[in-house]
């Protein structure tokens, strides 16, 4: 067996199920923590730092299917009707959960955790700490504006993209997005972005999926609009975005180059697409709505 597939296997519901139960014998007050994927190299320091448990394990379940199975295996035995567990997922393109029965599951407040890396606040942490600039500093503000400008316009590239993936999520679509990442649809450059895909190819992109009508791309267009398009479109294309625009933005400080800065600005930031989750976490933001279901785990 390939090493992807005994970590696939280790994911299932009944494999992250049977390694708790054993933990759990041993330690019965621990915290057990469900997450989707790697989802922990975001939770992890918040809950040690907001939580506090003296003992805990985190579980990688896979999806977010693999989390809510989990917590179904466990809400409804009543051996561990006393186990202290947290369950993590992203909202993604779904219907919330606070429409639905289930209790005790936090649920981001947008799309998805990388969301929580791409808003303006987050990138003026980072600018302040890795770039070493004040906010007085007029190269601070150049670039906080390059941000919302080059943010904006990426948003415009992908509007339509991420309002025919949530139509095709509603219909129950599987489209292997997993294969893609922001740079198969624009192009991204500090001057600007331009979109890259045909709105009507992405049928040929894509040929699992179902024809969308007129009024239902509106109705979900309105729906995605309802929160702003930062929070509720796809995460992992939109710190695609912060990660391509970060490493343009590395350079340019380094290289001082005049259209972008005042003076060369030594800058060490030294991050990877597949590593920026863990190296920007304590960036990120931290949810009111995380911070009291964390509290409420405290012993």
């Amino acid at each position: 067996m390939s090493v992807d597939k005994l970590r696939e296997s280790r994911r299932r519901p009944a494999a992250v199920f049977m390694e708790f139960t054993r933990q759990y014998k041993q330690y019965e007050s621990a915290l057990y923590c469900f997450f989707e994927g790697e989802d922990s190299k975001y939770y992890g320091i918040r809950i040690t730092t907001i939580a506090r448990p003296i003992k805990h394990f985190y579980f990688s379940c896979g999806g977010k299917e693999g989390v809510l199975e989990i917590y179904r295996m466990l809400s409804t035995r009543k051996r561990y009707s006393r186990v202290r567990a947290a369950y993590f997922i992203d909202k993604d393109f779904d219907v919330s959960i606070k429409n639905t029965q289930i209790t005790g599951v936090y649920e981001t407040p947008c799309y998805s955790i990388e969301n929580l890396y791409t808003s303006i606040q987050t990138f003026c942490e980072i600018l302040s700490n890795e770039f070493k600039l004040a906010e007085s500093d007029i190269d601070f503000n150049n670039c906080k504006n390059l941000y919302i400008k080059l943010q904006q316009e990426f948003h415009d590239a992908v509007e339509f993209l991420n309002i025919w993936i949530a139509c095709q999520r509603e219909k129950r679509v599987e489209l292997n997005l997993s294969k893609f990442d922001a740079l198969d649809f624009v192009i991204i450059g500090l001057d600007n972005i331009r979109k890259n895909y045909i709105d009507t190819n992405l049928y040929n992109i894509f040929p699992n999926a179902i024809v969308i009508s007129n009024e239902e791309f509106e109705l979900k267009k309105h729906e995605l609009f309802s929160q702003e398009y930062q929070k509720s479109f796809r995460g992992k294309f939109e710190i695609d975005f912060l990660y391509i625009f970060l490493q343009k933005l590395v350079t340019e400080a380094n290289n001082g180059n005049p259209k972008y800065f005042t003076k060369k600005i030594n800058v060490s930031l030294n991050i990877r697409r597949k590593t920026i989750i863990s190296d920007l976490s304590h960036y990120a933001e931290t949810p009111d709505c995380l911070v009291d279901y964390l509290e409420h785990l405290k012993i």
